[in-house]
């Protein structure tokens, strides 16, 4: 069975996330349906990650077991007549019969992107979480540091079939980034690599760090929730899927 890795970029304002559900519109879902209109095959997929739904990924790594054997680009580009506007095959190459996109990966990247303004834009509505006034990049950047290694990360997810929630991040990162000529519209990046993440963790990640960059808890609370997650008093707030981006898996 020719088996192949497909890398993908969506939007996914539209979509109710990566897997695929009953009555309900996602990124897996529209997938199989253009597999299915240009192969004829019901295709075996794994899946790096799955996405929350509104969330958007730039490299989504999708293992694709066929019958038969195609070019990689061509299958990329039959694929991509098929599917809708906002997703797109942006790789395809020839992969080992056992690759598996999840379980191979060696580590994720994920971006959130907050743009802290005083008026609405329409440019960055889809894809970032906009909040009203400033935050403090370096307090935001001290209690980020605080997450790298192997840590009990239940305060911020969840893990699937109630397994461990002890994840190691690599690395961690809070920048601007500069959107447009306004003065005040330059977006705040998180940007987290790690050998897996949790369901919802770096939404969790994102909201304590706003939170933190607010001055609504501090450092130490924030430490806090490192420590005995489940015995944790503070109130974490979940950054919206908006402004979450899978970014990169590397194998």
């Amino acid at each position: 069975m020719p088996t192949f890795r497909l890398t993908l970029e969506y939007d996914g304002t539209e979509y109710s996330g990566w897997q695929r559900q009953p009555d309900r519109r996602t990124v897996e879902g529209v997938l199989r349906a253009a597999i299915n209109a240009v192969t004829g095959e019901d295709a075996a997929l794994t899946a790096a990650g799955r996405t929350d739904a509104g969330a958007h990924s730039h490299g989504q790594v999708v293992g694709c077991g066929l019958e038969r054997a195609w070019s990689p680009a061509r299958l990329a580009a039959a694929l991509n007549a098929k599917l809708p506007e906002d997703v797109v095959v942006r790789e395809a190459s020839e992969a080992p019969e056992t690759f598996h996109a999840r379980y191979d990966a060696k580590s994720r990247s994920y971006r959130y992107v907050v743009v802290p303004h005083r008026q609405r834009s329409p440019m960055t509505r889809r894809f970032a979480w906009e909040i009203n006034g400033n935050l403090d990049i370096e307090v935001m950047r001290s209690a980020a540091q605080m997450v790298v290694g192997t840590h009990d990360f239940g305060s911020f997810g969840k893990a699937p079939n109630g397994g461990s929630t002890t994840r190691t991040v690599n690395e961690i990162s809070v920048r601007r980034v500069p959107v447009g000529e306004i003065a005040d519209s330059a977006a705040v990046v998180i940007e987290v690599n790690a050998n897996a993440f949790l369901t919802g963790m770096m939404r969790g990640l994102a909201g304590a760090l706003v939170s933190v960059g607010q001055n609504r808890i501090t450092t130490e609370d924030f430490r806090a929730l490192l420590g005995e997650p489940r015995l944790n008093p503070i109130h974490l707030i979940v950054a919206p899927a908006r402004g979450l981006h899978q970014w990169k898996v590397t194998y």
